[in-house]
């Protein structure tokens, strides 16, 4: 049997920018949205406190909030919340990978035009930490364990694997092949 915590709060429809920001947050902490403005996590100390801290935000506000614990909940209504964050993560995890496809096309591109330059290397590799350090605030809100998890971290080996080529031959290029790493 699990536990869950849920958030549920109303806030003031102006300004905006306060609904934004809670809603900002509560998908930064990895919660799911159950019903109009009622969010739920896995019930742990971790995020207790961060609902804790949303508390005091929306009233704040002008806002007011309310925290609960749920257990004992039927077997459907647990599928029916795991699925919801399933469901998010996998959205998530589909950005990545798409954004990994366009890192590959962008190494495709920088190839074909022959633009073998440091400057493309040290941007492909901020692109590429960019990319991991993502996938690892998706990876923390990944609560349940989500397949799709496995194909992204996989994609960003495989950009990883890319660049080092891209990399290698740009060296090669730019030095010399006698000077390659690994005297290649």
């Amino acid at each position: 049997m699990r536990e869950w915590l849920l958030f549920a709060y109303t806030l003031p429809a102006e300004p905006s920018r306060g609904r934004v920001a809670v809603w900002r947050r509560l998908k930064k902490i990895g919660a799911v949205n159950l019903l109009q403005s009622v969010w739920v996590l896995p019930a742990q100390p971790e995020h207790q406190s961060e609902f804790e801290l949303l508390l005091g935000e929306v009233r704040e506000l002008g806002g007011e909030a309310l925290l609960f614990r749920a257990y004992g909940l039927s077997e459907a209504a647990e599928e029916k919340i795991i699925a919801a964050f399933t469901e998010a993560r996998n959205l998530e995890y589909a950005e990545i990978a798409d954004k990994c496809r366009d890192f590959f096309a962008e190494l495709d591109r920088e190839t074909e035009r022959e633009n073998f330059t440091f400057a493309e290397v040290e941007e492909n590799e901020e692109e590429l930490a960019k990319l991991r350090s993502w996938l690892a605030k998706v990876v923390r809100r990944d609560f349940f364990g989500t397949p799709r998890r496995q194909e992204v971290e996989a994609l960003l080996d495989r950009c990883a694997e890319r660049l080092k080529e891209f990399s290698d031959l740009v060296y090669a290029l730019n030095v010399g092949p006698e000077a390659a790493p690994n005297g290649k």
